[in-house]
């Protein structure tokens, strides 16, 4: 077993945390599945010089346009898990990973499958000596998941959902899935799943192909009482007035989000615009917990400018409020605003000189 270095010397790692096992793990899938292994993996899992090796695991296409691909990600999973060598009689998953980012890697529905297998997992104990708890129930770090531009769709949204409704994964809060194309199908069955999950944070959807009638999928999920989700970022979609007003809709049921991004998604002065954005200034004007709103990129104009208004006048607690400056110059002034970065410390005062 491989060794880490700690305050009073070297500490053994043992399979749940070995990444170097996990990697060896790793080649014996890919021979099981018959694939080639991804190269980049060896120097992810095996650089010592890498210090959030085994905590943080980055998968990024290379120059020549190899991809990890739905096969490679089927053979990290099931290393991740040791569940493909039958030959182990205790097999111990690896649970030390915090962060899975895995990027541009044409994972598809299929390797998105294979991840949510992963979530699944995280929630299930396992078939083994009632005298070892802690093998019996794995206690899973992993917190943070990026599969930005991977071609997931309906099928790997329905999969990751599933995964991350009640009574599945607990360790997850933070889920980006930009740059994918989800459409109405893809976020809905995403947002199904989601809507009754309580300890997932964050939330990142943008550039998803999602118009305006996903909104209503959007808004169905906030409206759950069980959610706990606090920021949700909808950036560069085209759900328009129609997709904002669904939005309202479970906005006024919602009680725990905080920070909302929905800049560039096709909002402007349109009848349904305009309705929606009066609406939206209600619900922000009373919502209990909302810190923080970004609609820019979108050509509201002065008269939708104008119905934003309240919100601001009336929520005192909406300390950032961004929108796009294609309007009176005073309106602008008035609803423009950017939370205040706090000053580090300069230095320790001086004591007085008795």
């Amino acid at each position: 077993m491989a060794k880490a270095k700690g305050k009073q010397g070297a500490i053994e790692l043992g399979p749940e945390s070995d990444p170097k096992i996990l990697f060896s793990n790793y080649l014996k899938e890919c021979k099981l599945i018959g694939i080639e292994p991804y190269g980049p993996l060896k120097d992810a899992l095996t650089n010592d010089e890498n210090p959030n090796i085994g905590k943080q695991l980055v998968v990024l296409p290379q120059p020549g346009g190899e991809v990890l691909g739905p096969g490679g990600c089927r053979a990290l999973v099931n290393a991740i898990l040791n569940a493909g060598d039958t030959s182990i009689t205790k097999q111990v998953p690896f649970t030390a990973m915090k962060e899975i980012r895995i990027c541009s890697s044409g994972l598809g529905d299929a390797g998105a499958a294979s991840v949510a297998s992963l979530l699944m997992a995280t929630a299930q104990k396992r078939a083994v000596d009632s005298s070892d708890p802690a093998a019996a129930k794995p206690e899973w770090k992993l917190d943070y998941l990026e599969l930005v531009g991977n071609e997931i769709g309906r099928n790997g949204c329905l999969a990751l959902g599933r995964s991350l409704c009640v009574g599945m994964n607990k360790t997850v809060v933070t889920l980006v899935l930009d740059m994918n194309p989800l459409g109405l199908d893809g976020v809905s069955a995403l947002c199904k799943g989601l809507s009754t999950n309580s300890t997932l944070k964050k939330l990142s959807l943008k550039h998803c192909n999602i118009d305006e009638q996903g909104g209503k999928a959007v808004g169905q999920m906030l409206s759950f009482k069980r959610l706990g989700l606090m920021e949700l970022d909808l950036t560069s979609n085209q759900m328009g007035g129609i997709g904002l007003g669904d939005i309202c809709n479970g906005l006024e049921e919602n009680a725990s989000i905080k920070t909302l991004r929905l800049g560039d998604n096709s909002i402007g002065q349109a009848d349904n615009d305009l309705t929606a954005l009066q609406q939206f200034a209600t619900v922000l004007a009373k919502h209990p917990s909302i810190v923080a709103v970004d609609i820019m990129h979108n050509r509201i104009g002065t008269e939708g400018g104008t119905l934003l208004l309240p919100a601001i006048r009336d929520n005192k607690q909406l300390t950032e409020f961004k929108v796009d400056s294609n309007m009176d110059g005073a309106l602008f002034k008035s609803l423009f605003r950017v939370t205040a970065k706090k000053a580090g410390k300069k230095g320790k005062k001086k004591s007085k000189k008795k």
